[in-house]
């Protein structure tokens, strides 16, 4: 169905390819990318990034004002986010023919530029791991919090899904072992337990909530952000989520050998390069944060994982369910732009 060319300069989930402007100066062309970036998938929707425009570069920033101080301490989740947008924008400059090189946390001392990209038009090739599916399916990518049905994930399709993506001491486990994702389960049940008997930890949730990130309405926002923060729902949210858990077929989780910013900011590319992938193969995608939101759970995490001495940098569930019906809101080109 073709969208409305009206609606992609409102809505940033309706663009279109084919809106590029090939005849544009350079700042346009790269705007254009960068509508592409701000797609991306973050830590509770709060999109914490900003970009800030050269003749032949872009520099993403984090946004900390929208750093989860709370639940998210060490930033890791941060430097994820930031991750999924740097990936969305290299598979998008990849489709319109540009070459790139990244440069990660290029000034030290400077913990807000995540990364500087040189750009060179009409230079590039699609690396190997950047299928033209990923790029026809950023505008269709949803996270999804359903129940997942019983239906097995094909071992051709997790061949699939893991291509690529265990690189720059960044590793991908993905696994349908039933005992395992019952261990884990049980982290999640003492994760979700102890998070929410933190009222600091509450109040943050509860925040963003109230500002609308998952797209609910103004009343509905508020009213959750007054139950969130002022009752501990922490039993029925564990029940919950250890529903989800257990009917996801498979569970993956991204860990790295050094926990540095480049490797976080590179476990959220290859995250976002799972999710775009999936898309494309009708499974569906749901991060399960809470464990490593605690660190003695994480520790535990990192016992499970099957290469020692790597650090857990995300996990998340894989399985079939009904798409969502609407995408969670983005802020503006406008906003991003510093």
């Amino acid at each position: 169905m073709m969208k409305n060319n009206n609606a992609s300069k409102f809505d940033p989930w309706q663009l279109q390819a084919e809106d590029f402007p090939f005849g544009g100066s350079p700042e346009e062309k790269l705007k254009f990318l960068v509508r592409y970036a701000l797609l991306a998938p973050s830590s509770h929707n709060t999109q914490p990034w900003n970009f800030r425009l050269g003749q032949d570069e872009i520099s993403l920033f984090i946004d900390p004002n929208r750093w989860l101080k709370v639940a998210d301490a060490d930033r890791r989740e941060l430097y994820i986010s930031a991750g999924c947008a740097l990936e969305n924008l290299l598979i998008a400059a990849e489709h319109y023919g540009y070459g790139h090189q990244v440069h990660y946390c290029p000034e030290p001392g400077n913990d807000n530029l995540a990364a500087v990209i040189k750009l060179t038009p009409r230079q590039g090739r699609r690396s190997p791991f950047r299928e033209p599916g990923q790029f026809m399916a950023i505008t269709e990518r949803h996270t999804n919090h359903k129940i997942y049905k019983e239906r097995p994930i094909s071992q051709a399709d997790l061949e699939f899904l893991q291509y690529g993506c265990n690189q720059d001491g960044v590793w991908l486990f993905i696994t349908a072992d039933a005992a395992l994702k019952r261990r884990v389960d049980e982290l999640i049940i003492r994760g979700d337990a102890l998070l929410f008997a933190n009222p600091a930890w509450r109040e943050e949730l509860g925040y963003w909530m109230g500002q609308g990130v998952f797209g609910a309405s103004w009343l509905m926002s508020k009213m959750t952000q007054l139950a969130v923060t002022y009752v501990n729902l922490g039993q029925g949210v564990a029940k919950k989520d250890s529903e989800l858990l257990m009917s996801a077929p498979a569970l993956a989780l991204l860990a790295s050998e050094k926990d540095d910013r480049p490797s976080q900011i590179r476990a959220g590319q290859i995250f976002e390069r799972v999710c775009l992938r999936a898309q494309g193969l009708g499974i569906r995608v749901q991060p399960m944060s809470q464990i490593l939101e605690v660190p003695e759970l994480k520790q535990e995490l990192a016992g499970l994982i099957p290469v020692q001495e790597l650090i857990p940098q995300h996990a998340f569930r894989l399985g079939y369910a009904e798409p969502e019906p609407e995408h969670t809101p983005r802020r503006p080109l406008e906003e991003l732009l510093v």
